[in-house]
């Protein structure tokens, strides 16, 4: 059995992190479809389609981030850059949106 790269497996737990956050802005992003679209219809719509696959993306990324981080680590390179955070501010600020114009549609 091979030992690992980093005795805490800090990159691994971040890994997990990343993967946590996805699956709940996955979610989050379909529930706030799901309660806003009696509301908002079309808003809505528009609100689904441009983040539930930067949402799935997210979750994807959380993989891809992990494997890339293990070789830079190993090779003493850089780390990957900071599309993931980005993303995930992206989607926040998308969530947060269309929340406040739900409220205030009501």
């Amino acid at each position: 059995m091979e030992t690992p790269f980093d005795p805490g497996l800090q990159n691994e737990r971040t890994s997990l992190a990343w993967t946590r956050t996805g699956l709940a802005l996955l979610v989050a992003v379909l529930l706030a479809s799901r309660i806003t679209v009696g509301e908002l219809g079309v808003v809505t719509v528009i609100f689904t389609i441009f983040t539930l696959p930067l949402a799935v993306n997210v979750l994807v990324s959380a993989g891809r981030r992990y494997r890339i981080s293990r070789r830079a680590l190993e090779s003493a390179t850089l780390l990957p850059d900071a599309r993931l955070p980005v993303a995930v501010t992206v989607l926040v600020l998308s969530l947060a949106a269309i929340e406040l114009i739900y409220l205030y549609a009501r």
